[in-house]
């Protein structure tokens, strides 16, 4: 019997590097929602200090350049939650695809196993009839050797 091939084994090693490559890209843009969720939290911890920090105590002069300060902090923040949304959505976006290209790896696999399985079922009944033909073979030659020597 023929060794077990997979004829869509080129397909399924695409199929992977393809999952690979959606991986490190799941990789990248989770590592940017990460960035402006860091970014987004030491701005509001900026500015949740500067707010306490003025409370302590400040001369009129520092009010004037804390309501600026606070005013740009304020948009870098609307900025940065504007960035996180569309970050998420790309991450989510991005993990619909790594799923799919998995789903597809997976597809194949599947396929491959089961071709895996049915040939080695057909092996298994090969060996069988063989053996069968060789104990058969065997039982005949004793059986004439009986009936020669004994007979």
């Amino acid at each position: 019997m023929k060794a077990f091939r997979f004829r869509l084994e080129q397909a399924l090693r695409w199929r992977c590097a393809q999952a690979d490559l959606e991986k490190s890209r799941t990789a990248a843009v989770a590592a940017r929602v990460s960035a402006v969720q860091t970014q987004l939290e030491s701005r509001r911890n900026e500015l949740s200090a500067a707010a306490r920090d003025l409370a302590a105590g400040a001369p009129g002069a520092a009010l004037e350049s804390w309501t600026a300060y606070s005013r740009r902090l304020r948009r870098e923040i609307a900025d940065n939650e504007k960035q996180l949304k569309e970050a998420e959505r790309a991450l989510g976006e991005q993990l619909r695809l790594l799923a799919e290209a998995r789903r597809k790896v997976r597809l194949l696999e599947n396929l491959k196993q089961s071709g895996q399985a049915d040939w080695n079922a057909e092996l298994d009944r090969e060996l069988e009839a063989f053996a069968g033909e060789a104990f058969l073979i065997g039982y005949n030659r004793e059986s004439r050797r009986a009936r020669s020597s004994g007979g």
